[in-house]
């Protein structure tokens, strides 16, 4: 039975996919969201307390009425992780608007949008906790991926203020802020690497590259009362990379 979900963005990428299973494995209830529902339905169809939902979170003006169905057909909202987006790699002096544009709408209007509905009376459960993804490219120097990185700084910048007025109605919100995870998306990039570049990359990760259920784990704690005091903080998970030895 559905009740109290916790929505999940981008379900049936790397870490949302990992993540409904690790949710599923704590019997929270789930609505998994997805552009192409039949995808995860045959990746979650085992899973009980799961159900799918289409929806493209690029129509920004549809997410009102996406949280409304949502609450009013399986009751007040107990989380929401935002999973989904992309990467489109290119020099900066290449940069297009409607890339920027699509950019900035999956990784921050959404989110945003999300939260914002969320947060209106009635739509929150008790104890209802909000997760956001960020990357390390907001933190370091990542080459022909300015506009991915300059909005998920934006993200970033949005979290103490959100924090502060979301506490107000019992809503935590947090950030993790992964490393390289091997996914379907880092593919597109690591598979561009030549053999020297990606010796060197997987070096720079102590405790080596990351794997979806990383992510995931982290994720399950931040929605999970045992994270109750825990909000307006960024959680970065990278292997040691940040830290890593000159």
């Amino acid at each position: 039975m559905i009740n109290k979900p916790i929505l999940v963005t981008g379900a049936s990428g790397g870490i949302g996919e990992a993540l409904v299973h690790s949710l599923a494995a704590k019997d929270y209830s789930i609505i998994a969201l997805g552009r192409n529902k039949e995808e995860f339905e045959d990746k979650f169809k085992d899973l009980k307390q799961c159900v799918c939902l289409s929806a493209d979170l690029n129509q920004l003006q549809k997410i009102p009425s996406l949280i409304k169905k949502v609450k009013s057909k399986y009751g007040k909202i107990r989380g929401m992780v935002h999973c989904a987006g992309f990467d489109k790699l290119g020099p900066l002096y290449l940069a297009r608007i409607d890339d920027i544009s699509a950019l900035f709408n999956i990784h921050v209007m959404a989110p945003m949008l999300m939260c914002s509905q969320i947060a209106k009376k009635g739509n929150a459960a008790e104890g209802c906790a909000v997760v956001l993804i960020s990357s390390l490219a907001a933190h370091e120097g990542a080459m022909g991926h300015t506009s991915y990185a300059a909005a998920k700084g934006a993200l970033e910048g949005y979290l103490p203020s959100a924090a502060a007025e979301l506490a107000d109605r019992g809503i935590r919100i947090n950030i993790v802020i992964p490393g390289v995870v091997k996914t379907r998306m880092s593919a597109g990039y690591l598979d561009k690497m030549d053999p020297e570049q990606k010796s060197a990359l997987e070096k720079s990760y102590p405790l080596g590259l990351g794997e979806p259920e990383d992510v995931a784990n982290a994720i399950v704690f931040l929605l999970s009362d045992d994270s109750k005091w825990i909000t307006g903080q960024t959680l970065i998970i990278d292997g040691g990379h940040m830290c890593r030895k000159a």
